[in-house]
């Protein structure tokens, strides 16, 4: 039997005009149809006509869960440690914008009054608030030496290309198109010399001849500018890591001896193994680290005897995860090659503390072998460079990407859980479709407003694991 004929007629039209009397069935219409019984309004960048957009937030579903298809999880501060490496970065960039660059001049950011905003949104939005906050205070010829050191070294040293494109489409909107066609300046780029100790003395000449014609003409000049010095200092870190110089790094950046500056989050080593299936009955020898950690944090109300409850589960969990593994997705508003290198030296780094597991060396083995390629680890590596600038988180587009690259169909939607840190990832998760966003508020991120969170777990990884049992039934 042949289909009936193809009528246009039937198909659903992908735009509408609506009046504004329309518009308001129209947007109940849509709460009813999703289910939704709130909105999130999402303010958009300057650029966009629409000042901002409204989702309607995906309804949580019961729990405990009967089942778990798929775990979508941010990287800064929800499974990384990098968090500390932007916030560092962030504070450079305002020191060069200002030309106050010792504690004694200015202390650095405030977090009460700056953390909250430069903690889960873009690079770009993070920059925009920082030059909003400080805008009396910038000193325009040390943004100008700033920006033209940032050109050089990143066309010097950095082969991303969205990366070398994004810089020199910023220097020609700042007037500096002529330094770029010099020969001068492109013997230098060529020359193999520029690195951060280097560039403020290569850069100097090209500063004076070419500085005069630097000019940011309105914000969304003055924010590129600024943010492609903190990305000139985030990507040199990033390269001195990869150089395996992270542990030095950590010490005479963050004060912090003894740690890499990029490393997973406590527990993500196991949350990964267990939910992809790798673990059977030798979970249980993980226990006891897991208990450690969440009892090293009494402002949690952890008690002993509470968690050794909750001990027999962790088989369970194994059991049920090697019959069903779960899609795991890496969801991060970071570009490409932050993405990228971070989650590379994250599961090296989980490799060697696998090797310190007290389970039997062929489970370490295993686990250590499925590590070996970070790219294998993940059914979905969304980033920033897959989207454009006014499309990232709070909006739902990275999130939705997720969802499509690991093939999960809208029916299972009720069956993922989203892992953030931050409001605005909570909110983009529930837009996304994944009405099970759960919070796991760090150090620097427990001031956010988690009003959109079904459950807020301030012990990280571990309390999820092992008091919330992966919100599995």
């Amino acid at each position: 039997m042949s289909p009936p004929p193809y009528n246009i007629d039937d198909m659903e039209r992908l735009a509408e005009y609506l009046s504004v009397n329309e518009s308001g069935p129209a947007l109940a219409a849509l709460g009813a149809e999703t289910g939704a019984t709130e909105f999130a309004r999402v303010r958009n960048i300057d650029y966009v006509f629409a000042p901002y957009e409204l989702y309607p937030l995906a309804p949580p579903p019961a729990l405990p869960l009967e089942r778990i298809v798929a775990f979508a999880v941010d990287m800064d501060g929800t499974s990384t440690t990098t968090e500390p490496l932007a916030l560092h970065s962030l504070e450079y960039m305002v020191r060069r914008f200002t030309g106050r660059l010792t504690a004694a001049e200015w202390p650095g950011l405030d977090r009460q009054l700056d953390y909250p905003y430069v903690i889960g949104n873009s690079n770009f939005r993070h920059t925009e608030f920082l030059v909003g906050r400080y805008r009396d205070q910038i000193d325009r010829g040390a943004l100008r030496k700033a920006f033209i050191e940032a050109v050089c070294w990143t066309l010097a040293s950095m082969t991303d290309p969205q990366r070398r494109r994004d810089i020199v489409q910023n220097a020609v909107k700042c007037g500096l198109a002529g330094l770029l066609s010099d020969d001068g300046f492109q013997r230098v780029l060529a020359g193999g010399t520029v690195t951060t100790d280097t560039v403020g003395r290569l850069a100097e000449p090209f500063v004076r001849r070419f500085g005069p014609a630097f000019e940011c003409r309105h914000e969304g000049e003055l924010v590129g500018a600024a943010l492609d010095v903190y990305y000139m200092r985030y990507h040199s870190i990033m390269r001195l890591i990869e150089e395996g110089k992270g542990e030095q790094l950590s010490q005479e950046l963050l004060g912090q001896p003894g740690r890499h500056l990029i490393e997973p989050m406590p527990g993500y080593d196991v949350f990964v193994a267990l939910i992809k299936g790798w673990l059977g009955p030798e979970v249980d020898a993980l226990y006891e680290p897991l208990r450690e950690h969440l009892l090293g944090r009494p402002e949690l109300g952890h008690t002993r005897a509470e968690l050794d409850g909750y001990r027999p589960r962790l088989v369970r969990l194994a059991e049920y995860f090697g019959r069903q593994p779960a899609r795991l997705a890496l969801v991060t508003a970071s570009i490409a090659y932050e993405a990228h290198a971070s989650m590379k030296e994250v599961t090296r780094v989980m490799r060697e503390q696998v090797r310190t597991w007290p389970v039997p060396a062929a489970c370490r083995d295993r686990v250590a072998e499925r590590l070996a390629d970070y790219l294998a680890v993940f059914d979905a590596f969304v980033n920033a460079s897959d989207a454009c600038e006014h499309r990232l988180k709070p909006h739902r587009d990275l999130y939705s990407l997720a969802l499509h690259q690991m093939s999960i169909p809208k029916s299972d939607y009720a069956c993922c859980v989203g892992l953030e840190d931050t409001e605005p990832g909570i909110i983009a998760l529930r837009a996304s479709g994944i009405g099970c966003a759960v919070a796991l508020p760090n150090h620097d991120t427990s001031r956010q407003n988690y009003q959109a969170a079904i459950q807020v777990v301030r012990g990280g990884l571990p309390e999820l694991i092992l008091a919330r049992n992966l919100l599995l039934k």
